[in-house]
């Protein structure tokens, strides 16, 4: 990429593309919280640094005559205090730079497009830029090394065309579900964050002999289940899981890749317990995240993209055809559950505390743009959200 005047989207950042300058842009942000007030001049260096290592991220989005496409930026990101919503739309015409780093106090924030990577491949540009961070904020030169180690070809792979098989293509029959209703207030969304003992949630989910990802899915699948009438019970909770492809196939991709595993449950007359519902959503998802699933699905998508008819119809049509199938996504329906990670002192061994050095990481988190933060924003970005 270094040398690239640039490149492709992936099948993924195709879709998200077609929603650029939209109020609907596919957005979502990681955040690490330091030990100390952030200096904005360190982080400054610490995400030049960065970007010279990652320039997959410095792009801009442009438009040809048959498919967008990925452009490096001419001009070199800048950090900013926090003072936009979270999420906050990043694409706003050719120049728009599609990620964002910004502080507050203690925090910074890392925004990306779902055009140029998902959460795996952000998350590595992000502990590139904590260690930068690291090593100019307190002297620590050791802290700056990078743990991937991927090489530039590596970086940009689009990993769903390079394992695209077409034989493996198949379709999964979808049940009919529940929509959820309500006010939507896609301009100016709410988020809020929730607290939980990750030792409570932990225990619980073990007691109940399932993952805690399958016991959090559970009790999300509860909570809508209290808002549905006895007549929408009938109905399936249809939950998106996102999964990691990378271990499946060998890839070290920063790009998009990832694939979907679908959990439904149709609660009916019965009200099962969150544990319960936890050991048939851990049942769904083991054989969701299974090899051959995960492959069927992905191939349908790539498949759709290859269609020759797709192919050659120009821009514009592509945009409005994938607008009209997003549309039922953008309507009341079902949800999407997304990985969070948060972890609590962690500082590599080779960081030592003192008085005047201290190791900044107290904690890293990552969440997904439909869910989470916000009771310590920024007054600016408070301000903006009223």
């Amino acid at each position: 990429m270094a040398d690239a005047s640039w490149y492709r989207l992936d099948n993924v950042g195709k879709f998200y593309a077609a929603q650029a300058g939209s109020p609907n842009q596919t957005i979502f942000r990681l955040a690490a919280t330091m030990v100390d007030e952030v200096d904005a001049q360190a982080l400054q260096r610490a995400l030049d640094a960065t970007v010279a290592q990652f320039p997959g991220f410095n792009v801009s989005l442009r438009s040809g005559m048959f498919w967008h496409y990925l452009e490096p930026s001419g001009t070199a990101p800048r950090v900013t205090p926090e003072n936009l919503p979270i999420c906050y739309g990043l694409h706003a015409g050719p120049q728009s730079v599609l990620f964002r780093v910004s502080y507050y106090r203690r925090r910074i924030n890392v925004e990306v497009s779902h055009m140029i990577s998902d959460g795996r491949g952000a998350l590595e540009f992000l502990k590139a830029l904590l260690g930068a961070y690291v090593a100019e904020r307190y002297g620590l030169p050791e802290a700056a090394a990078c743990a991937y180690a991927g090489t530039e070809a590596q970086k940009t792979e689009d990993s769903f065309t390079t394992n695209y098989d077409r034989s493996a293509a198949g379709k999964a029959k979808k049940p009919r579900v529940f929509h959820l209703t309500g006010l939507k207030t896609d301009a100016d969304p709410l988020y809020l964050e929730y607290h939980l003992s990750a030792s409570a949630v932990h225990a619980a989910a073990k007691d109940a002999g399932v993952s805690v990802t399958s016991y959090l899915i559970a009790a999300v699948i509860c909570a809508v289940r209290a808002t549905m009438t006895a007549r929408d019970r009938r109905r399936a909770i249809h939950l998106d899981v996102p999964v990691d492809l990378r271990s499946l196939f060998g890839s070290a991709t920063l790009r998009n890749f990832f694939g979907l595993a679908f959990v439904s449950y149709a609660p009916g007359a019965a009200n099962a317990s969150v544990a319960e519902v936890a050991v048939e959503v851990q049942r769904q998802l083991t054989a969701g995240c299974e090899p051959a699933s995960l492959k069927r699905r992905m191939m349908a998508m790539i498949k759709l993209e290859k269609n020759p008819l797709l192919r050659a119809a120009p821009l514009i049509v592509k945009d409005a055809a994938l607008a009209v199938a997003d549309a039922p996504a953008r309507s009341p329906l079902p949800s999407r559950a997304s990985a969070a990670w948060r972890w609590t002192n962690a500082r590599p061994p080779t960081w030592k505390a003192s008085a005047r050095s201290r190791p900044p990481p107290a904690s890293t988190s990552s969440c997904a743009p439909t869910a989470t933060i916000y009771p310590s924003a920024s007054p600016a970005a408070s301000s903006a959200r009223r």
